[in-house]
């Protein structure tokens, strides 16, 4: 039974983010802690260790695998879906598949802007707990959900909050995508 390609590019892609993500979220946790709280990245890493163990440093992970997960399911899937529909052909064309596969696939942008709002509250806890008290209880922490968090957003700024920085989203996820999802089937046509 012949599967479309665009089934194969969403389920591939988002099996292969939610791969990513196990990499991912401790990278982007200690990304926000270095930018929140200045610093090393080491240091951070010691920092979120030692108060709170590895479940500290997977926090904001649920945020990372959805927005991997269905980032990359919808770069592959949508670069799939549109590249029959473009009558261009050759690497102008890819290059135009995967433009719009990058560009569609930032429908996803709330996850990302709850991941950094979710990671950055629980820096500016983590903090003032921090300067008061050698011993952080992690039960005071900031913990919301996901949806929590998005909630939150909307409350505070509107649902247009939750797609902050969705412009320089999509000229990084039409780079990306161009380049790793284009280029390599270029070159191995």
């Amino acid at each position: 039974i012949p599967i479309p390609p665009a089934i194969v590019g969403f389920v591939a892609g988002a099996g292969g983010g939610a791969a990513q993500a196990i990499v991912m979220a401790p990278t982007s946790y200690l990304v926000t802690a270095t930018t929140s709280n200045g610093g090393s990245v080491v240091d951070a890493a010691k920092d979120i260790l030692s108060r709170e163990g590895l479940r500290g440093i997977y926090r904001g992970a649920p945020a990372v695998a959805a927005r991997q997960a269905t980032n990359w399911a919808s770069r592959q899937g949508f670069t799939e879906l549109v590249r029959p529909r473009i009558s261009i052909a050759g690497v102008p064309g890819e290059i135009i598949a995967g433009t719009l596969g990058g560009a569609f696939s930032c429908w996803n942008t709330p996850f990302e802007v709850a991941r950094i709002e979710s990671q950055s509250k629980n820096f500016a806890t983590s903090s003032k707990h921090h300067q008061t008290s050698a011993n952080i209880n992690s039960d005071d922490q900031h913990h919301d959900t996901l949806l929590e968090t998005m909630k939150d957003i909307v409350e505070r700024r509107g649902v247009k909050g939750l797609y902050t920085g969705i412009m320089p989203r999509i000229f990084q996820s039409c780079y990306q995508t161009v380049f790793l999802v284009c280029i390599p089937r270029l070159m191995d046509a």
